[in-house]
């Protein structure tokens, strides 16, 4: 049975947070919670599924904040890259304005993931690839639905690389050996706005033509 998912938009920074799930089996990941784990509670109630991972495409407190609470909440383990574990607590200096730190959940337990793992959902299976630049540890993670991006890339646009550990050449080479040589009618599922496809990224984005 093909993976299904739904969108949602959560936290102050408008984060899309993703529920993907294999449809014989109503077994769930979560993408990306950011600061709202009681919309994510809802999402996963209203669609009867059992999370059974919680995945991170980078440790920006904007899609990582709720983490912590969800797995707790839920039994599962949080997937993350390794290279990315610093974001969390540099982050969370960036955006105390905006966030209510004082609330964070330690992301536990984790369990670090890399380029070319497969992670097993029901009878389907997510494949892992590693797109530093944005941040150390971005990954983008690849389903039969599309390839959920985190803020590797943009319609339109690129992830920012201005933050500790951001490097614009590296998110460049990330996004063109990894994202762009896949299939044109690929879906490409953003941390942030909507989303597009590989096809009209290699067309139209300025930051790559």
């Amino acid at each position: 049975m093909p993976t299904v998912y739904r969108t949602f938009s959560v936290g102050p920074l408008g984060t899309n947070c993703y529920i993907v799930w294999d449809e014989s089996t109503r077994t769930a990941v979560i993408i990306d919670p950011g600061g709202d784990a009681a919309k994510v509670r809802q999402a996963i109630s209203y669609d009867d599924l059992t999370p059974a991972g919680i995945l991170l495409t980078h440790g920006h407190p904007d899609h990582c904040f709720a983490a912590g609470y969800l797995a707790r909440e839920y039994g599962t383990e949080i997937l993350m890259h390794e290279a990315d574990i610093d974001q969390v607590e540099q982050g969370l200096s960036l955006l105390e304005m905006i966030y209510d730190v004082s609330s964070f959940v330690e992301l536990s337990p984790l369990k670090f993931i890399k380029d070319g793992d497969a992670i097993d959902l029901g009878e389907s299976a997510i494949q892992v690839i590693h797109t530093p630049g944005h941040s150390p540890g971005g990954l983008c993670f690849v389903t039969d639905c599309g390839v959920f991006c985190g803020d590797t890339i943009f319609a339109g646009s690129i992830g920012r690389t201005d933050f500790p550990g951001g490097d614009y050449d590296q998110l460049i080479t990330s996004i063109k050996t990894k994202l762009l040589t896949l299939p044109g009618a690929t879906p490409l599922h953003p941390g942030h706005g909507p989303s597009t496809t590989v096809a009209r990224e290699r067309a139209t984005n300025p930051f790559l033509t």
